[in-house]
C-alpha cells in the first residue's frame, strides 16, 4: 500500500488482523453467511479473511445478500453488531480508498480524507435503509459519498446517481470506479472543459474525467483542459497525414498532459 493512503487504511488493515485472528468472530461471520444462502458450509472457507474474499467474488446477487445480512446485524445493538459493521467497513476498503482519491482537492490531504470517508461509512452501515436489496454495494458506497462531501463542505456528489451506475459483479472496486468516474466527469463538466453527451464509458469521457481532476488538483491550466479536448476532437476527424502545425499542436498536448498523469499515478 502506498505512503499516501499508509496512515488510515493501513491502520484499518493492522486492526483487521486481529479481527481475523478471533476464530469465535470468524464462526460468526460464517454462519451469518450460510443463513444469507452464499453458498452451503462445506464451501465456506474457515479464515474470516478468506471468508470476506470469498463472499465478495460470487457475483452482483449473492453480494447483496451478503452485504444486507451484515448490515441488517450491524443495524442492531452489541458486540454481533459492532462486528457486522467492521467486516462491511473491510469489504469496501478498495471503494474508500477510490472514493478518497476522487475527493481529494489542493487544500485536501489524502489522510484527511480518508478519515472522514472512513467514519461516513461507519455511519452508513449502521443506518443503512435495508428496505433496498439491490446495488447494495452502490448504495453504501453513494451514501458515504454524499455524507463525505456535505462534511468536507464541498458538493462534489450533486450528479452522480444510483441509477446510473448499473448492476456491478464486485462489492466494492468497480462500484467505487464508476462512482469516482461519474464524479470526476461531472467536475469536468462543472469546469464546461467539455460536452459529454455519450455514455459515461466513452473515450471523451474517459479525458473529461482525467482533465477535470487534473484542473482540480491545480497541476492543469483550464484553457489547457479545453484545448485538449478540442485538439482530440480535430484529430478524430482528421483525414489523411497530420500537418507540421497539427503536429505542433498535439506534441504541446502531450506535454501539458505528462505532469497530471504523473500526479495521478502518485494518487493511485
Amino acid at each position: 500500500m502506498g505512503a499516501t493512503t499508509q496512515r488510515v487504511f493501513a491502520g484499518l488493515d493492522a486492526e483487521w488482523a486481529l479481527v481475523c485472528a478471533d476464530a469465535a468472530a470468524s464462526a460468526v461471520v460464517r454462519d451469518w453467511a450460510v443463513q444469507a444462502d452464499v453458498a452451503e458450509a462445506a464451501e465456506l472457507p474457515r479464515g474470516l479473511r478468506e471468508l470476506v474474499s470469498f463472499c465478495q467474488q460470487r457475483g452482483a446477487g449473492v453480494g447483496d445478500r451478503w452485504l444486507r445480512a451484515l448490515l441488517e446485524r450491524a443495524a442492531g445493538g452489541g458486540e454481533q453488531a459492532q462486528l457486522a459493521a467492521r467486516v462491511v467497513v473491510q469489504a469496501m476498503v478498495p471503494g474508500m480508498v477510490r472514493l478518497t482519491q476522487s475527493l481529494l482537492t489542493p487544500a485536501r490531504e489524502f489522510d484527511d480524507v480518508a478519515q472522514v470517508v472512513v467514519g461516513c461509512l461507519y455511519m452508513v452501515a449502521r443506518a443503512f435503509p435495508l428496505h433496498r436489496k439491490s446495488k447494495v454495494a452502490s448504495t453504501l458506497l453513494l451514501e458515504t459519498l454524499h455524507h463525505a462531501s456535505r462534511e468536507l463542505g464541498g458538493d462534489e456528489a450533486r450528479d452522480v446517481r444510483l441509477d446510473d451506475l448499473g448492476d456491478v459483479t464486485s462489492t466494492a472496486g468497480d462500484v467505487a470506479d464508476r462512482v469516482a468516474h461519474a464524479l470526476l466527469i461531472e467536475r469536468g463538466r462543472a469546469h464546461r472543459i467539455g460536452d459529454v453527451t455519450g455514455a459515461a464509458d466513452s473515450s471523451e469521457a474517459e479525458l473529461v474525467a482525467l482533465l477535470g481532476w487534473g484542473v482540480d488538483r491545480g497541476c492543469l491550466p483550464l484553457e489547457h483542459a479545453r484545448a485538449v479536448v478540442d485538439l482530440v476532437r480535430a484529430e478524430e476527424g482528421r483525414v489523411g497525414a497530420a500537418t507540421p502545425a497539427a503536429r505542433k499542436r498535439r506534441s504541446r498536448a502531450i506535454r501539458w498532459l505528462r505532469p497530471v498523469a504523473v500526479e495521478w499515478m502518485r494518487a493511485a
